[in-house]
């Protein structure tokens, strides 16, 4: 079972990782062949969503070789395991940057900075 997840995991990457640079190709009807027409990809696209992909990759290599997700009790009074903690991460992340896209006026990657900065407090003290 871990295998083939494994394997799923590494296909699923492969094409987040590789559809960008298919739809940004000169022949618009590759991004249409593969479903990938509707989306706007952009290297900021595609960089985010290559980082998410490598942050499943990499959590499923770290369970594959370290099984058992290290479960902690944290400062929110939760039992989290290591999959858990990036899920908490990225749903911050996430309402990091719509505050900041309402709020603030500077540049976005100052709310990338602030959200890496909560994600590892998150991996650390969650």
């Amino acid at each position: 079972m871990s295998a083939t997840f494994t394997r799923l995991a590494v296909a699923a990457a492969a094409v987040l990782v590789t559809a960008p640079a298919l739809a940004q190709a000169a022949d618009p009807t590759i991004a249409e062949r593969l479903g990938l027409g509707w989306m706007a990809w952009t290297w900021q696209t595609a960089v985010f969503f290559a980082a998410i992909a490598a942050s499943l990759l990499a959590m499923t290599l770290w369970e594959w070789v370290r099984p058992g997700g290290h479960p902690r009790h944290g400062v929110l009074g939760l039992t989290t395991t290591r999959g858990d903690r990036l899920f908490i991460s990225l749903l911050a992340a996430a309402y990091i940057h719509l505050g900041w896209l309402a709020l603030a006026t500077g540049p976005l990657w100052m709310a990338s900075l602030i959200a890496l900065a909560v994600a590892l407090l998150v991996f650390l003290f969650v």
